[in-house]
């Protein structure tokens, strides 16, 4: 079997490694709060050591990855993927997995990280290795986004937000015939809509639930709508359109058009109901 595993590194790498002055003034002086990142860190680093060695221990044939160097050629004619870290980085792989790839989420530090979209954390991943053919797999939707007619972007798992890049900023845009004036238009899938969607106050969708739900943020009582497609027109100068987070955006300026349609789907191994029914607990919100 043929393993692609995708890691992050910690913020305390990260940190360590920086040559902003703030930064290494922070790691030197903060003590308690620099200790904080420094045990995520050892906890992120057992969860890989244990997903490696357990891997290899299978007979995996595994090639090591970190994010940031994801590519459509690293992702091709693999039989697994497994990301350690949190959402975001399964969010980033996502991004080149296709639809016949099935990928498991491992939580490197259950205690600083949801991890809605993981199956396992990395003390449970052995066992759920051993057990891989008997895990549910979910084939959840994703969206596709099109900039005047021309596909944009990669598949997208969580949502998509146009707005003005200075937060600050009014956003303005028309859907439809409706013209809007507000903090941005957020439009998310299923497993999305218990992300920032949720945040804003959007009932959750049902996994299967092939639609967009689309909202606008900032629009006092506003409800969000589901629709098959959604046709934005930009009427903001410099807006622009941000995917599954902050680290992957595109120019949409006045003018241009967006067009957001239901794309491939992927195969994730984990009981997602269930980490969704105990995430929505938290908030006392009913299924």
């Amino acid at each position: 079997m043929k393993v692609l595993v995708v890691y992050k590194k910690s913020a305390w790498e990260l940190f360590r490694s920086s040559k902003d002055p703030n930064v290494a003034l922070f790691m030197e002086n903060s003590g308690r709060d620099a200790q904080f990142f420094e045990q995520s860190h050892r906890i992120q680093q057992g969860s890989m050591e244990t997903v490696q060695s357990s891997l290899l221990e299978s007979g995996a044939n595994i090639n090591m990855l970190y994010r940031s160097e994801l590519s459509e050629e690293a992702t091709r004619d693999i039989d697994l993927a497994v990301t350690i870290g949190g959402d975001g980085t399964f969010l980033e792989t996502s991004h080149f997995i296709d639809a016949h790839t099935p990928i498991i989420g491992v939580n490197s530090d259950p205690s600083r990280s949801v991890g809605f979209l993981s199956a396992c954390n990395g003390s449970e991943f052995p066992k759920l290795l051993r057990e891989l053919e008997k895990q549910p797999r979910f084939n959840l939707s994703r969206a596709r986004a099109a900039i005047n007619g021309k596909l944009t972007g990669p598949p997208i798992l969580n949502d998509v937000l146009f707005s003005s890049p200075n937060p600050a900023a009014t956003t303005r845009y028309r859907v439809g015939e409706q013209s809007f004036r507000n903090s941005g238009c957020l439009v998310a899938t299923a497993a999305g809509s218990t992300a920032w969607m949720f945040q804003e106050g959007c009932n959750p969708l049902p996994l299967v639930e092939k639609r967009l739900q689309c909202y606008h943020r900032g629009n006092r009582n506003a409800t969000p709508v589901l629709s098959d497609t959604i046709m934005l027109r930009s009427l903001t100068r410099k807006g622009r359109l941000y995917i599954d987070g902050e680290h992957l955006s595109f120019p949409l300026s006045i003018g241009q058009t967006l067009e957001l349609t239901t794309g491939p789907p992927i195969t994730v191994i984990g009981n997602l109901e269930a980490k969704r029914a105990e995430f929505l607990t938290k908030y006392h919100h009913p299924l």
